[in-house]
């Protein structure tokens, strides 16, 4: 009976390397970037959206939710445990003037929200199970917004 052996560790790192460096999907800045398709769900504050670039759409979503200190953040599509690595890696790198321009875009229509922590002021500690409602900072915007995302109709612009 023979065996397989795992490759050396060294040996792995390069193949995941190459690997990644052919599947890695590295766009150009563009002029402009549009996020649509905002999918977002309330109880979780989390949810996905579609980006393009200059109107090349990138076939996979993105994923967005609101951190522990009440801001809109994103992460790109990923790779899960290529070639058997035990890591996972981003299947899109967009530059920095790119990824500029999408948090400006996401913070344009998502709320800030209080983060966690204590209140005194409003007599409040806010931690992972309060209600949404405790972490609301003004509710007229928040309204608004929540309005606006739910649309399905929305469509961001934003030059880079």
């Amino acid at each position: 009976m023979s065996m397989i052996e795992d490759p050396p560790s060294a040996t792995r790192l390069e193949l995941v390397r190459v690997w990644l460096e052919k599947n890695v999907f590295c766009p150009p800045t563009p002029k402009e970037i549009t996020i649509h398709g905002i999918e977002f769900d309330w109880d979780r504050l989390s949810g996905t959206f579609r980006l393009a670039l200059d109107n090349c759409e990138i076939a996979e979503p993105f994923e967005v939710h609101i951190d522990i200190a009440g801001r809109v953040k994103y992460l790109p599509p990923m790779f899960y445990s290529p070639l058997g690595a035990p890591a996972s890696y981003a299947a899109v790198e967009l530059d920095e003037v790119t990824a500029t321009a999408v948090t400006r875009a996401l913070e344009r229509v998502f709320p800030r929200l209080r983060g966690y922590g204590i209140y005194p002021d409003l007599g409040l500690e806010i931690y992972g199970d309060n209600p949404l409602e405790d972490r609301i900072i003004d509710p007229q915007q928040f309204k608004k917004m929540r309005k606006l995302l739910e649309s399905k109709q929305l469509k961001l612009h934003e030059p880079t």
